[in-house]
């Protein structure tokens, strides 16, 4: 069987380096290449590749991105390729494909493709998206992922001035916009830096960085001023969580 695979890494080097490798294992054949999460995810999803060399750090989506904006029957096996070993230990703690240390040697890159030809005979089963969950629990998050209109793309964590629900999703408010993602949010909270977004009622969290003025109200309560003119009220449950915050 040849596993029909495809490239995704940001520096040219390292996609040239990765394919003349390649061009030597005769299990493997090369259908694509591309250097950024997005483009990932549309070959991805087109050619449908058997396996998928993904750097992890890449400028707009990163590896750990393009997993999670993938469905489940969409996923590929993955072999993770990062310069940062601390990704490899998590990858491998979830029973990831592999991932390759950058600098790696010959001999390292066919024993991932022994063990991705071990998941294609069904010896072994990856678990893809516990891969991404626990990434995401360990990290809190630096960007959002937006999926609107057939595409997905990123909304940087820091120009967020505020997280509100909306039924079955929240809204993001940054620079003017606002950007609907499918998720709770208390499950959102969660995988929040806890030290720049803070919860003001159950149904509003707000970046502190962004908060212009604190107007107090009665009964211990505040209305919030955002940079976009926005006024929140924040409920006194959380009053002095948020006055705290804005005084570290």
């Amino acid at each position: 069987m040849t596993l029909r695979a495809v490239i995704v890494d940001d520096e040219p080097v390292a996609r040239r380096r990765l394919r003349t490798l390649l061009r030597a294992e005769p299990g493997v054949e090369v259908i694509g290449e591309c250097e950024d999460g997005s483009a990932a995810i549309d070959m991805i999803r087109h050619l449908q590749p058997d396996l998928v060399f993904l750097d992890v750090q890449m400028p707009g989506l990163d590896g750990f991105d393009v997993i999670e904006a993938l469905e489940v029957r969409e996923l590929p096996a993955v072999v993770f390729v990062t310069a940062y070993d601390q990704y490899a230990v998590r990858a491998f703690d979830v029973h990831a494909a592999d991932c390759l240390l950058k600098p790696f040697a010959r001999a390292r890159l066919r024993r991932a493709i022994e063990h991705v030809e071990a998941f294609s005979r069904g010896d072994r089963q990856p678990d893809l998206q516990a891969v991404g969950r626990a990434v995401q629990a360990s990290r809190p998050l630096s960007r959002f992922l937006v999926k609107s209109a057939g595409r997905v793309y990123a909304v940087r964590a820091d120009a967020v001035e505020s997280i509100e629900a909306a039924g079955h999703y929240v809204e993001l408010h940054a620079a003017g916009s606002t950007h609907l993602v499918r998720e709770s949010i208390a499950v959102l909270e969660r995988r929040l830096d806890s030290q720049r977004f803070v919860r003001i009622h159950r149904s509003a969290i707000v970046n502190v960085d962004r908060v212009r003025e604190l107007q107090p109200m009665f009964h211990g309560e505040f209305v919030v001023l955002l940079p976009s003119g926005r006024r929140l009220r924040c409920s006194r449950t959380y009053a002095k969580e948020l006055t705290e915050a804005l005084g570290s």
